[in-house]
């Protein structure tokens, strides 16, 4: 690495640590005081106000990173390049014998660790602080009622639903198995659902499911044996041949994972790509075209956020005399855009219109990356 290249990266950082500081602070600025009253009263029980701000705020910066790490790598080359043209800089190293392409290509390298770095982030850290991140301000010790998503389970073929749940006990409040179309194995026995007070989530080695309590329905549960596959898999213990099922109670064995009862995006925004592969090839999970559009998003996420980086470029390096505001539009303009047509073509691939999962994620590179390559290539031999 020569003089030069490390003097053009030092100024990448630096651009790049000006506009993720400057996007995250007032993202988070707005945040605090929007909730000091509840960060405040959280405080006081939990080692003091600062602690509890750098515990919430520290997943939550890693969060906005993650998701504007291409507007960021986006912004930090074109502010570096306008700032080489605005200080003669790049005159200079043109008139010195050094191509578009040689002054630009350290740049392009660093845009490329940050949209790595944004990956490994995603995949390695942002997964351990998914309850953290899920939790609104309102609800820091994470004692209030989360949405239920009714998940089904094909093994048992029950639809598995509740009232709501509490994530820092891993339980779910009012859980409900009700039996779909034609009867399965456990409609023989236990009719056409099974309801309780309340079902505790269990995941040890060879024991994972939710573990009922005070059942509802049926109401002779203590007096019905436990229901197995043909295979000898275990689908509902009870306590009348299970020693360490506490009457009144039942344990569903399931691969449905607390994490996946969750309602909204929260688990699909946070859980690692392997997690989300897994669901999909469950075959005791049912599940849409909107996870797999989301697994190959997640494998085409550097490709994507590379391809706007190639669109945004050619734009200054063809129209060197624009001011930094005009750079900072025609850059939010660019990711604004090319976002709204991959959500798009996503939320297409995701209800089954039109085209499939795998053409809804890889039809804007296909159209774009290589539009942008030869756009940039252009403007650099200009």
């Amino acid at each position: 690495m020569t003089r030069i290249d490390r003097y053009l990266v030092f100024l990448y950082l630096r651009v790049l640590s000006i506009c993720f500081t400057s996007v995250t602070g007032l993202m988070i600025v707005v945040l605090v005081f929007s909730n000091l009253e509840e960060f405040t009263r959280y405080g006081e029980s939990n080692g003091g106000l600062i602690r509890v701000l750098l515990q919430y705020c520290g997943p939550y910066s890693l969060s906005i990173f993650e998701r504007l790490s291409g507007l960021l790598a986006l912004m930090a080359l074109l502010f570096s390049v306008a700032w080489l043209y605005r200080t003669n800089e790049f005159t200079a190293l043109l008139a010195a014998g050094i191509n578009k392409k040689r002054v630009v290509r350290p740049l392009l390298i660093s845009s490329a660790c940050v949209i790595i770095g944004a990956c490994l982030s995603r995949e390695l850290l942002i997964p351990r602080f998914q309850d953290q991140l899920d939790r609104q301000p309102q609800d820091l010790a994470g004692d209030l009622p989360r949405p239920v998503k009714p998940t089904f389970d094909q093994r048992a073929k029950v639809l598995f639903d509740g009232l709501h749940l509490l994530p820092v006990r891993y339980r779910i409040v009012g859980p409900t198995l009700r039996v779909h179309s034609a009867p399965g194995p456990l409609g023989k026995e236990m009719g056409r659902q099974i309801s309780a007070d309340f079902a505790d989530y269990f995941r040890k080695p060879g024991r994972q499911g939710y573990m009922f309590g005070s059942v509802r329905l049926p109401a002779n549960i203590d007096q019905i044996d436990s229901i197995y596959l043909p295979d000898g898999s275990p689908i509902l213990l009870t306590s009348k041949d299970t020693e360490w099922v506490p009457p009144g109670s039942c344990f569903f064995s399931t691969q449905i994972e607390f994490e996946m009862m969750r309602g909204g995006s929260a688990w699909k925004q946070y859980a690692g790509t392997s997690e989300i592969i897994a669901h999909v090839r469950n075959p005791n999970l049912k599940t849409g075209d909107d996870m797999r559009v989301l697994v190959h998003q997640r494998f085409l996420r550097p490709a994507i956020d590379w391809t706007v980086l190639l669109l945004g470029l050619p734009v200054l390096l063809k129209r060197t005399e624009k001011h930094m505001f005009w750079i900072a539009g025609a850059c939010l303009g660019i990711v604004t855009g090319f976002t709204a047509i991959v959500y798009g073509l996503a939320a297409l691939g995701s209800a089954g219109y039109l085209v499939t999962p795998l053409l809804a994620s890889w039809l804007p590179l296909l159209i774009f990356l290589p539009w942008g390559w030869a756009k940039t290539e252009s403007a650099m031999q200009s």
